[in-house]
């Protein structure tokens, strides 16, 4: 069982792939780094190609396939936050629901739980074309192990449970809608390392999508921005707008669960819409917020009640909202919080690989504790070479990239660092980072420009652990390992206030990677010899990315990346790229 090599496959937005052996990750990647295009969705062809070199392991040596989702919409999965794919087209069953909830008789009896069974089964059916597709192109590359189809939130739960390291932990995951669900609650089980489903909610009641709709209000268009309306939301006032997302969202106490007493997708945009009025994207920002922050810590101490587990576990689009993490992590009765790195759709495929390494028997691998996500492709020097070639630029080896990196940052220079695996997942862990002084309040505003970027939020800082208790006062063994990547924000201390202002929100907030020296020791030594240099400890970690683009994935990407933003430097493994006449202020 332990040494079952599995592959997990999703062709959500955010699709990629994995590959484990039994409770081993050996590689994870997202389609989306391979094409450039953000969030992609389809068949993830490109990552298939890719995933074998990058684990050290051949396509026919798989042994049980898993795909995450009875049914998915491909290319038309929803990217946009009014519910449309990149060119304006909705699903036909959203179509259809819209419908049917523009009937007030009707629309109780669609959100009913025999109308969600009935739907969840024909999402069963219609999967079916879609499961060949799959199969074929799995032949395609030589694997010939069996297919294994698991419910979407079941992937969710098993990308947490399995890489948590508690195998009695509860469970929870929360997302817009995936195979008709929007939540899920299950608890772990020591005795068989598996889990059990104790409450599933139907998409009716999504809390998602009423994030999603305020995010378009707020003017973000698309639904991988809903972390601007979480920035945006400590410069609003929720009081003006909660009670009207306490009127659209209720909370039933006695199950643990979130009711939508309003509409469903575009007719719910519409009715916000006209709720909102006149109010500011800073109070609708606040107000959502807040009210998810109640909801998702009222469902959290409700299970953690009824079952006694106090180790919680989260998974799904939700748990991106590091503020929520937050709360949670606050509550008297969680004792620790782990929330999976890749907890969106992106972290679908290594549930299913999950899933399918567990098997039949009786007992299953045991999880264990994620301890980085540098599960992507590494580059040999000589492709690095050859993209700053291809550009007509030129680079100088050094011997310590380090002391290197160190050196200019003690300068004030932009440097954007590319080593090692990428990162899986949403957030940038320094292998594919643009790191600056964290001293300047007013880098958030020139850096974004060079970068094209339209954020307003503080940037990220990475610091070393033995530091963190003297910048982060809510740092606590509750959430220590979730802040090795970005998972959650913290309360900062005066101190960080005053060293590093670049990373502190308005709300007096920041969201860290605290790192240890055995999880990056390159990146690791960059932070001593700069606090060696500087005094300091704190240091700006924002992704290497243009605006709109996913983080960079191989050489070609980081120079192109380079070029357009103007930033001072890059360290390229052994190899720094500079700017000419590359200056200390913006």
């Amino acid at each position: 069982m332990a040494d079952l090599l599995s592959l997990g496959v999703s062709d959500s937005h955010e699709a990629g792939v994995a590959l484990v052996r039994g409770n081993r990750v050996l590689a994870a990647l997202n389609e989306e780094r391979l094409t450039r295009k953000k969030m992609a969705a389809g068949l993830p062809t490109r990552s298939l190609e890719r995933i074998w070199e990058i684990a050290g392991v051949r396509p026919e040596e798989v042994q049980a396939v898993g795909l995450a989702g009875f049914a998915s919409s491909g290319e038309a999965t929803p990217t946009n936050t009014d519910f449309s794919n990149d060119a304006g087209v909705k699903l036909l069953s959203q179509r259809s629901a819209e419908l049917i909830d523009s009937v007030p008789g009707l629309r109780r009896i669609q959100a009913s739980n025999p109308a969600s069974k009935l739907y969840r089964a024909a999402l069963r059916i219609s999967g079916r074309g879609r499961r060949a597709a799959i199969r074929h192109t799995l032949d395609a590359v030589g694997v010939r192990a069996p297919l294994l189809v698991f419910d979407h939130h079941a992937a969710h739960v098993a990308s947490a449970y399995y890489t948590g390291g508690d195998p009695d932990a509860l469970i929870l995951t929360n997302d817009s809608f995936g195979d008709g669900l929007c939540s899920t609650v299950a608890v772990g089980d020591s005795r068989t390392n598996r889990f059990r489903i104790l409450q599933t909610n139907s998409f009716f009641n999504s809390l998602g999508s009423y994030y999603n709709v305020v995010t378009r209000y707020c003017g973000f268009p698309k639904i991988h921005h809903a972390g601007k309306t979480t920035g945006l939301a400590a410069f609003g006032d929720p009081e003006k707008t909660l009670p009207i997302f306490r009127e659209l969202i209720g909370w039933d106490s006695a199950r643990g669960r979130y009711q939508n007493r309003g509409r469903l997708f575009q007719n719910c945009a519409a009715e916000v819409d006209t709720r909102l009025r006149g109010h500011s994207r800073e109070d609708a920002a606040a107000g959502i917020q807040r009210r998810c922050e109640e909801i998702l810590c009222a469902m959290v101490e409700h299970f953690v009640r009824r079952t006694g587990r106090r180790c919680v576990l989260v998974a799904g689009g939700i748990h991106a909202n590091v503020r929520v993490n937050q709360c949670i992590a606050g509550l008297q009765d969680v004792e620790r919080l782990y929330v999976f790195p890749s907890m969106g759709d992106g972290g679908l495929a290594l549930g299913a690989a999950f899933l399918a390494a567990t098997g039949d028997g009786p007992v299953a691998f045991q999880p264990s504790l994620l301890e980085h996500v540098y599960l992507g492709p590494a580059y040999a020097e000589s492709e690095m070479l050859a993209a700053v070639e291809g550009h007509g630029l030129s680079c100088e080896r050094v011997s310590d990239s380090p002391a290197v990196i160190a050196r200019l940052l003690a300068e004030g220079r932009i440097v954007g660092r590319f080593d090692g695996r990428m990162e899986y997942g949403p957030r940038a862990l320094g292998n594919r980072s643009i790191l600056y002084p964290a001293t300047r309040s007013d880098v958030n505003g020139w850096l974004n420009q060079r970068l094209g970027r339209t954020e307003f939020m503080p940037f990220a800082p990475v610091l070393r652990a033995a530091d963190a208790p003297q910048f982060l006062s809510s740092h606590s063994r509750v959430t220590e390992h979730s802040e090795q990547f970005m998972t959650t924000t913290c309360s900062v201390t005066t101190r960080c206030r005053r060293e590093a202002p670049a990373v502190v929100h308005v709300d007096g907030t920041a969201r860290p990677q605290v790192l240890r020296r055995e999880t990056n020791p390159d990146l690791f030594a960059v932070l001593d010899r700069y606090h060696h240099l500087t005094g300091l400890s704190v240091l700006v970690n924002t992704s290497f990315n243009m605006h709109e683009e996913p983080i960079v994935c191989s050489p070609e990407d980081a120079v192109r990346a380079f070029v357009q933003s103007g930033i001072d430097a890059v360290a390229m493994g052994p190899f720094i790229l500079r700017q000419p006449g590359s200056r200390r202020v913006p």
